[in-house]
């Protein structure tokens, strides 16, 4: 479980200038002073960067907590600060291994070093094995372009290998695509919907 204060930080922002100012109301009571001192810390190192799921959120909640109690407020969860929502964390095993064969050839690469790996399924383990490589371009189907990576490719069961990013930004090209604005083809999450689209098993995209 992972636990989210059930109000906004922008509440505690603009509550901070309260001890500073009664009398004031409205935009008065919000200061760039105000706001630097509590940015300050929720942005430091100690926070470690307040990603859900990690140490570093459970500073930042308790920090919220604690300057919500000192601003008089009250938990409104049934007297609790906290609502409790399931969230999946998903983390790589980091001895994983990615080989490559071929011709009565063999060599792996090492996690972290070599390559790294990410998926969006929630499953326990993901293994592929045996599952042929195909270099696709850029792994890019845009007809408005003019452009088809797959065309006469079946990759039903297949390792789609592609470049990064789409062909005009990768070439700052103005006559491909739009040039120097990459659009959403040349984005990692557009690469692994083609692909499972095309039936392809995994997705190398190369740096």
């Amino acid at each position: 479980m992972n636990k989210k204060l059930i109000l906004g930080t922008a509440l505690l922002f603009a509550l901070g200038a309260c001890d500073q100012a009664q009398e004031a109301s409205g935009i008065d009571t919000i200061t760039a002073a105000d706001l630097h001192s509590k940015i300050k810390p929720l942005a430091s190192d100690e926070f470690q960067g307040r990603a859900p799921s990690s140490p570093g959120e459970e500073i930042t909640v308790a920090y919220i907590r604690d300057e919500f109690i000192k601003y008089g407020l009250e938990p409104g969860n049934n007297g609790s600060w906290y609502q409790d929502v399931p969230l999946v964390d998903i983390t790589a095993d980091s001895n994983q291994t990615l080989t490559f064969s071929g011709g009565g050839d063999a060599f792996s690469l090492t996690y972290l070093d070599d390559y790294v790996a990410l998926t969006r399924r929630v499953v326990e383990d993901i293994n592929i094995a045996d599952s042929e490589m195909v270099f696709v371009g850029y792994g890019i189907v845009a007809p408005e372009y003019g452009w088809d990576d797959y065309a006469g490719i079946d990759m039903t069961g297949k390792t789609a290998v592609m470049l990064v990013n789409d062909p005009g930004y990768a070439t700052q090209n103005d006559d491909m695509f739009t040039g120097n604005a990459m659009t959403y083809y040349g984005r990692w999450t557009y690469k692994y919907e083609e692909a499972a689209r095309q039936g392809a098993d995994a997705v190398i995209i190369i740096h």
